[in-house]
Parts: structure tokens; sequence; C-alpha cells
């Protein structure tokens, strides 16, 4: 396959997409997919200038969430009947929705209120590494990976860690909206799925609404902006992003720090003499294997981006990724360096409007469990070599979806 061939549709690339971005770099900063017809932007200022840029550039595609694909109606029915029909909030929404939105959700994810979960944060990790730590190994992503952040959200969203498994299903079945190539029929079953994460959501905030209690679904049941609350279908909409943006994508890195720690010779006993580094490291890590790899974005009319004409309905697809390893912005982006002075100014959280809510609470639980990790655990090592390490293909996730791993006590 030719640099002007390559497809971000193929699976394979979707995998490792790293080597990708680079032959589609060295063809100019904005490539049209051939496949997909979709414009790919790599650059790191380009993927800010138009992430920053709403009024050209909308968040509203159609691809994410509330879909216009082949058999929408058929699919919409099954929401109507079932649940709720998907509205655009949050991630598929542009000023001045978004902004009332956001408005309500940012009192959930405060900086003092991330502060106030340190101690609690800190007794999930502990539990979770007693139940693992006689083993000796573990498949890392089902057995922590997963569980720490599934385990937070649970509990912000004031559901029983008892839900765990079920949740997990419900948001791998919301990441897999996400693929355009479902027939309707795989869709209509996706939709169903999605219909009993729905009903389970709507069901705890009327809870909630009459007895409230501390947790996050909690406080959206009764927040309001200008006197306005949000109605059942708001909340469900915005419930089911937030359940996955604060799981699949905590998980991914957690992973890929776990897998670096092993790859990297020294970095392990490095960390643990100093652990002031970690929090460096895992912002090295989220440049480097940045969860989520790309958005979509819908020019609303006729534009130029990187010399490249975009006419007006076309679908930019701001890869972040790309951005994120960039030689014009960080130097020698494919190598790990954690002492990289410019780390945070990586765009794994996004920018603009729609920069990620929960990127602090994500922070404090990779700060929290990688640095537990290697108070209690040492020696990483893959057990089964590269056959205990799969990577997930997702349109737009990245990340480990296995990683056999043993270890020694401290």
């Amino acid at each position: 396959m030719t640099s002007s061939q390559i497809t971000f549709s193929d699976p394979e690339v979707q995998r490792c997409p790293f080597s990708a971005y680079e032959e589609v770099r060295a063809l100019g900063p904005v490539y049209r997919d051939p496949v997909t017809g979709n414009y790919v932007v790599t650059d790191y200022e380009l993927v800010r200038q138009i992430a920053n840029d709403a009024a050209t550039f909308s968040s509203v595609t159609g691809k994410l969430l509330v879909q216009e694909l082949p058999g929408q109606d058929q699919v919409d029915a099954i929401f109507k009947e079932h649940g709720y029909l998907p509205i655009n909030t949050l991630v598929v929404s542009d000023a001045p929705d978004h902004t009332f939105y956001r408005s309500l959700v940012d009192k959930a994810f405060t900086p003092v209120r991330v502060r106030q979960m340190e101690d609690y944060l800190n007794g999930v990790v502990e539990d979770l590494i007693d139940r693992h730590i006689d083993d000796g190994q573990i498949e890392f992503m089902s057995k922590m990976a997963n569980i720490v952040p599934m385990s937070v959200i649970s509990d912000q969203l004031g559901v029983p860690r008892s839900d765990i498994e079920t949740f997990k299903r419900w948001s791998e079945a919301v990441l897999s909206q996400a693929y355009q190539s479902h027939s309707v029929e795989e869709r209509i079953k996706i939709a169903h799925t999605i219909c009993e994460l729905q009903r389970y959501i709507a069901e705890k905030a009327e809870e909630y609404r009459k007895t409230p209690r501390e947790c996050m679904l909690s406080d959206l049941v009764h927040a309001e902006v200008g006197g306005r609350r949000l109605t059942m279908q708001e909340l469900v909409a915005i419930c089911t992003q937030l359940l996955v943006a604060g799981n699949d994508t905590t998980t991914s890195v957690m992973g890929s720090c776990m897998y670096r720690i092993i790859q990297e010779p020294g970095l392990e006993e490095r960390l643990r003499s100093d652990s002031k580094l970690i929090p460096q490291f895992i912002e090295e890590v989220l440049r480097l294997a940045s969860p989520v790899q790309g958005l979509w974005r819908r020019a609303v009319r006729d534009t130029e981006i990187g010399g490249v004409q975009i006419p007006a309905e076309s679908i930019m697809l701001i890869k972040y990724g790309a951005a994120n390893r960039d030689p014009a912005k960080f130097e020698c982006p494919a190598h790990m360096n954690i002492e990289r002075s410019n780390v945070r100014q990586h765009l794994t959280f996004g920018h603009g409007a729609h920069f990620c809510i929960g990127n602090q609470l994500a922070r404090a639980e990779l700060r929290i469990a990688i640095g537990k990790l290697l108070q209690r655990m040492k020696n990483f090592r893959l057990t089964y070599g590269d056959e205990g390490v799969e990577y997930i293909s997702h349109v737009f996730n990245f990340g480990l979806t296995k990683l056999h791993i043993s270890f020694d006590r401290v």
C-alpha cells in the first residue's frame, strides 16, 4: 500500500496508526482518505485551529452518538420504543447548547471535588491490588486497568459495583456504535443494548430525584443553569457519554503505562525511586498513546485548511494522536522522554470548548494507580511475550485489549 492509498478505516492501521501518520504527513498536513473521503489532519497547529473553530468546523457530524446512516429510521424506532432517542449533547454539540450542557457537567468535575477524592481513589486501587498481589501474574487489562476507572465512574454515577460487568458490556456497545460498517441488523442489536443502559440511568435518576445522594448522577439530576434543569432525554445522553469517557479512555492509558514500564529498560526502577516523576511519565504516555486518536468535525461552509480546499459538509478527521507526534512541536516525537519540557501541551484531552471535562480525574486515577502498583509490586514483565499483547482495532479509540503480565511482591 502506497502512502496515497493509506486508509484509516483499515483495521490494521487502526491497531497501530503511527507509521501511517508519518507517511501521510510527508504528503502534506491534510490528507484525503481514499476510502472514506474524510480529510485527515495530522498537523499539530491545524488540529488546534480546527478544534477551536466551531463556527467553521461543527461537532455535529452525524457520525457519533446521533447518527445519520443507512437504516437510521429503524434504529431510531428502537430508541423511541425501548429507551431514549439520542440527542446532541457535550461531545456532539456546538454552542449555545454545548455551553449549557458543559456548565452543568463542569460542576460535577471541579478541582476541589477531585482533590477530595484522593483517599477514596487510594482505597479503590489498594483493594484491587490486595485482590491480586499473591497471584504473581494477571491479565492486566481485565483485572486492573478496566476495573479501576469502571469502579470510579460507577461510584460517581451512583450505581453498585456489582453491576460493573454489565456496565462494561453497555460501554462496549456505545463504542461499537461508532463503526460505520455495521449492517442495519447489527446497529439494531447495538441499539437494544444501549437502551438497557438508558433505562438503567433513568431509573437511578428518578431514585435520586426523590432522594438525593452524594454522587455525580444525583448532582446532575438537581443541577440547573438559569432556572433550567436537564430533561431525562438529555440526562441519559450525557451520562451515556460520561460512562464511556470515564471508563475506556483511562483504561487504555493505564494499560499503555504498564506496557511502557515493561518495555523501557530502567524505567520501572527510576519511577519507583522518584515518585515525583510519575505525573510526567503519565503525560508522556498520554502523548504517545492517546486513547482517543481523533474525532470528526463537519465543515459548515467552503473553507481552506493547510492549503487544501475543503467543500462545505466535508467530514474532517482531526488526529490528536498524529498531532501529538508532530516533529514540528515535539522533538524526537516517537521516543519516550519523561523530562520533555512541553509534554503537557499534548492534545490527548482535546482543545478548545470540548477540552475533556474529566481530565483531572483521569490524571488522578492514573497517578495513584501507577504509584501504588510500583510501591507494592516489582519486576513487571510479559508473561507470554508478544503473544500476550493485543490492541483494539477501532475507528478512533486506541489501546490494549490484552496485556498478560507477571510480577513479584516488593
